[in-house]
């Protein structure tokens, strides 16, 4: 139902009130009201005193019983001509009653009698129903709904049965009781076993933080930016139903992450299925349905029913997550003149949705790095216009600044620790454990049969099983294959800090230009160090990574894609011109690459060979780029080539030479 802020508590009275067809004293104490009626005619008719009694759905019987009631009426009409008399004390607020304007004729007085008179109805009581039974216009519906709550009986079944969960980001936050009824089953508790941030827990230990309590905090932002969108622009019809589907896509908008976060979409299932186009936002979509058949949530008495959902509305929470779902690229779920709900979870235009706002400031906090991005400030400033007809979320020009912070913030945090040379090394050594295990670890399907890691994609039941901890159920597999053995001994090596090496890094690099992929590059760099130094190397011996950063769209700006308006031209938007959107406060680049060399090899020579071919390589490569720069693994190995003499006439003598080296 509608929600608006909690009004301080009144202490005031009337006494002697006159409402043209009979006399009352009325006094509130609090949220305590006290009527007595003097006057026995119709109008304002109580035939018994009330005293310190409160109008909730508790007594409303009582008061309906008494044999001159024509219902609770506290009628506008009349007690709005005596608000001067009202002398409030320690408050700045008059008792709040019906507005005059809806109390002639067959107005919302009708529909609030109603009400009062049947407490049932008052459960189930939102702006939706409120229209459906009459009342002509929103801000109607809205005077009602705060009259009934300045009574004290505006709380409905949705309050009652909502819960507040204690966020260490967003503080105290009330999530609707069709979220909790998602939240409470096997499919959704799965989050808590997913780390947020895949392997920068080994390298961040406060990074322990997992994709559940993120899920809820894109569903309370969801929530607040729906709602700030419908308190500023009422003419959008932005319903509580619209509101409910928003807050559930951004509850259920990671659903189908595998173990790790992206490790398992990114990279494990490309690896063990190449001709697989999958990703984990349709897994979401899957997961969404095997959880609302399972818990039968849909069904005539489920709690998604129970709250008017149907499966309109859970396409339209689906289009949210992934965007069209059939191929005719049609959004099907709302209205076009409802498209910018589409906007708020997941943005496809520009990038700016709550999924960033919640994992931006939730990443930063439990990483220790400063979030600059101000997301009340944005959604402040949010305003739905329409442009070449299409209605888009657009938001101030002055604001540009503040966007920027937020791309540089999603840039910050990669460089620092999503993309951060030791995570990535451990999320290889992982990778490489998952795909050696891939045919011998097994989970259950719906008919009973069993499946292999990488089939649970298909088969929801068996997917719910497999989080983070697979890790574990590798590790105590009674199976004495190689592979088994192998996948064991690397886990044991991450567990034990033996860790792949980066032995090289390049500089950061124009993104745009280069096309070269990892195994490319790692095919000329260990053909290099066979020709340059005589040694041989496997294809397992060494791994390279390209490491792409951006601000989300590659190599362009995404504030270009950004419609704004102005202070005096609110219902017009614009997109920026380049010289506007980058000039001062932007970059000029949006994208670069790093290129990193690991070593899987032991042999701290080896690495050092590794690294030198890598060098050599790159120095090759130099018409396309300015310089490199090696990062080994101390400053001192960089200067063994002084000691190694490794030249391309001495390749014959080189395995003599390093066998006998003294390393640290």
């Amino acid at each position: 139902m509608y929600k608006k802020e909690k009004r301080p508590k009144i202490d005031s009275s009337l006494t002697n009130v006159s409402n043209g067809r009979g006399t009352v004293d009325l006094s509130m104490q609090g949220n305590e009201v006290s009527i007595l009626h003097k006057n026995n005619t119709n109008g304002l008719s109580y035939s018994q005193e009330l005293v310190g009694t409160s109008f909730n759905e508790n007594n409303l019987n009582e008061l309906n019983s008494c044999p001159e009631s024509n219902g609770v009426r506290l009628n506008g009409t009349h007690m709005e001509e005596l608000s001067p008399s009202i002398e409030p004390h320690g408050a700045n607020n008059s008792i709040d009653m019906i507005d005059d304007q809806m109390i002639d004729g067959l107005k919302s007085e009708d529909v609030v009698k109603l009400l009062l008179e049947n407490p049932e109805e008052l459960k189930n009581v939102t702006i939706d129903s409120l229209m459906q039974m009459g009342v002509k216009t929103f801000r109607d519906c809205i005077e009602i709904m705060e009259s009934l709550d300045s009574l004290g009986i505006g709380d409905t079944l949705e309050e009652k049965n909502s819960k507040v969960f204690n966020d260490p980001i967003h503080g105290l936050i009330k999530l609707h009781p069709a979220c909790l009824a998602i939240i409470d089953t096997p499919q959704f508790q799965r989050l808590r076993y997913i780390k947020q941030l895949g392997m920068c827990y080994y390298v961040y230990p406060g990074a322990s933080h997992n994709r559940f309590e993120h899920s809820l905090g894109v569903c309370y932002l969801a929530g607040q930016f729906a709602r700030t969108l419908q308190k500023n622009q009422p003419y959008l019809g932005i319903t509580d139903k619209d509101i409910l589907c928003v807050e559930i896509a951004g509850l259920c908008h990671d659903l189908g992450h595998g173990p790790f976060s992206h490790l398992f979409d990114g990279k494990f299932i490309p690896a063990v299925c190449p001709n697989r186009k999958w990703k984990h936002e349709k897994a979401s979509l899957d997961m969404l349905d095997f959880l609302i058949e399972e818990n039968q949530l849909l069904e005539p008495k489920g709690l998604l029913s129970k709250y008017g959902l149907d499966m309109k509305d859970i396409l339209f929470i689906k289009e949210q997550i992934y965007g069209p779902i059939d191929n005719s690229g049609t959004l099907k779920g709302r209205d076009k003149e409802k498209y910018f709900l589409y906007e708020i979870v997941s943005n496809k235009r520009n990038g700016i949705d709550v999924d960033k706002w919640d994992y931006f400031a939730r990443d930063c906090h439990h990483l220790g790095v400063k979030n600059n991005f101000d997301h009340f400030r944005f959604m402040k400033f949010a305003r739905v216009i329409e442009v070449n007809k299409e209605w888009q979320i657009c938001t101030r020009d002055k604001e540009i600044g503040n966007l920027y912070n937020m791309f540089y913030t999603r840039y910050t945090l990669h460089r620092t620790a999503y993309q951060h040379k030791v995570s990535n090394a451990i999320e290889t050594m992982i990778l490489h454990a998952l795909i050696k295990a891939n045919d011998y670890v097994q989970f259950t399907k719906k008919d009973g049969t069993q499946c292999k890691m990488s089939e649970c994609i298909d088969n929801m039941l068996a997917y719910t099983e497999l989080t983070d901890n697979i890790l574990f159920k590798i590790i105590y597999m009674e199976n004495t294959a190689t592979e088994v053995q192998e996948a064991k001994n690397i886990i044991q090596r991450v567990f034990t800090r033996d860790l792949y090496t980066c032995v090289y890094e390049s500089i950061p690099l124009e993104s745009k230009d280069f096309h070269k992929t990892a195994d490319e590059i790692l095919k000329a760099i260990l053909n290099k160090a066979n020709e340059l130094f005589g040694v041989t190397y496997k294809s397992t011996d060494a791994v390279v990574e390209v490491t792409y950063l951006d601000f989300g769209m590659k190599h362009q700006n995404p504030v270009e894609k950004l419609l704004v308006y102005s202070k005096h031209e609110e219902n017009s938007a614009r997109h920026l011109p380049k010289s506007e959107a980058s000039r001062i406060l932007g970059p000029m680049t949006f994208s670069e690459l790093l290129i990193r060399v690991y070593s899987c090899d032991r042999d701290k020579v080896k690495r050092q060979v590794l690294d030198k071919a890598a060098k050599a390589w790159f120095e090759d490569m130099q018409s396309g780029w300015n310089q490199t720069m090696s990062t080994p693994e101390k400053k001192k190995k960089e200067e063994l080539s002084l000691s190694m003499q490794l030249t391309p006439s001495s390749a014959g003598k080189h395995k003599a030479r390093y066998s006998s080296l003294d390393m640290e």
